[in-house]
């Protein structure tokens, strides 16, 4: 059997699931492929090395029972899902991160017009896909619920929680857990307005020491932040990296070294942020807008409300420091029995190769 893997938009934060779904399937028993934007085959050694070692893989031979996998939604993955569908026999998959809601939804959360509008249209690149697709995952609850007839249609879809493969090592043990952490994309409705200036009045006000700040992104630092931002890093407790991608292992060490990462955003489907932490042991802050399945306050970390006070989001991480220990360990055996890909194969493998 063989899978052909598909993701044309380069993000490194969805390194980790392609890595995961490929472990996963290799495991058993198919023959991997990757049809990926170049840059991931430069950050990821696991894509690179299936690459060289499987070469090119010729549509026209996929067969029944081969899996066709598509991760990331594109103008491309329409086109060769419909190649997929009118000349071969093989099971299209479609793995929809973030179905829409509604364009006053994105404005709640801090879009602008354009951003929205955006999203709008990328959302119907995704209805072609899920048109063309025999199977598709929903990766939360709030995804799954967005979608209507995926309770009816259960033979097309289905709830699987996102999908890593364990990426700790004796390079990310051991090392001092200093940093209140924002990883990932700057966004809207990831409130990273709220955790700068939640940062600025802790370093303001000389709190939470001997804690430092971290922020990690490939994205660009906006002008409005910029200047609060190299305040910040000149007071010497906020470290950022920022405007260019980070390769998976930088990544991992940042999560190896975070006391706590944000997690309170205004709103998500689902965060790949959250499960990379409890990967690494690292407890979360959640916020009530974003409280998902995955979450236990004072379990995996700390539930804040929505208003972002100065004084809760203080208290909050004061609270950590007494059950960090707990938390951290709840972290991690949540990710092992919910996340892993060996913990998620048969439910993937059972939906998406039925028949039905």
């Amino acid at each position: 059997m063989r899978a052909l893997l598909v993701s044309n938009r380069f993000n490194p934060g969805h390194l980790s699931h392609l890595e995961g779904n490929a472990k996963m399937l290799e495991n058993n028993g198919f023959v991997v492929y990757f049809k990926v934007h170049p840059k991931f085959i430069i950050f990821s050694d696991v894509i690179e090395k299936c690459q060289k070692k499987n070469k090119t893989l010729n549509w026209m031979l996929l067969r029944k029972r081969d899996l066709f996998i598509v991760w990331f939604p594109s103008i491309s993955a329409v086109i060769n899902l419909l190649f997929v569908k009118l000349f071969t026999r093989a099971t299209s998959v479609y793995v929809y991160h973030e179905p829409y809601t509604s364009f006053s939804s994105y404005r709640a959360a801090g879009f602008s017009w354009l951003k929205a509008l955006r999203v709008t249209a990328i959302s119907w690149v995704s209805r072609v896909i899920c048109s063309l697709s025999d199977k598709i995952i929903l990766p939360s609850a709030r995804a799954f619920d967005a979608i209507p007839k995926a309770k009816i249609e259960s033979h097309r879809y289905a709830k699987i929680n996102l999908i890593f493969a364990d990426e700790t090592g004796p390079q990310t043990q051991g090392l001092k857990r200093e940093f209140v952490s924002y990883i990932g994309t700057i966004a809207e409705d990831h409130a990273f307005d709220e955790f700068v200036r939640l940062m600025r009045a802790c370093i303001a006000g000389q709190t939470l020491q001997p804690l430092r700040f971290l922020v990690a992104t490939r994205s660009n630092v906006p002008e409005r932040h910029r200047a609060v931002i190299d305040q910040c890093v000149s007071s010497g407790r906020l470290v950022l990296h920022s405007g260019s991608p980070m390769s998976n292992e930088q990544i991992n060490l940042f999560y190896a070294q975070s006391f706590v990462i944000w997690n309170a955003y205004r709103r998500s489907m689902q965060s790949g942020v959250l499960p990379k932490a409890y990967m690494f042991g690292t407890p979360v802050l959640v916020s009530t807008n974003n409280k998902s399945e995955y979450f236990q306050d004072k379990v995996h970390g700390v539930l804040i409300s929505n208003r972002y006070t100065v004084q809760e989001f203080q208290q909050a991480i004061v609270r950590l420091h007494n059950e960090w220990p707990v938390i951290s360990q709840n972290c991690r055996n949540y990710y092992l029995n919910n996340f892993d890909y060996r913990a998620l194969s048969s439910t993937f493998l059972n939906f998406v190769l039925d028949d039905k």
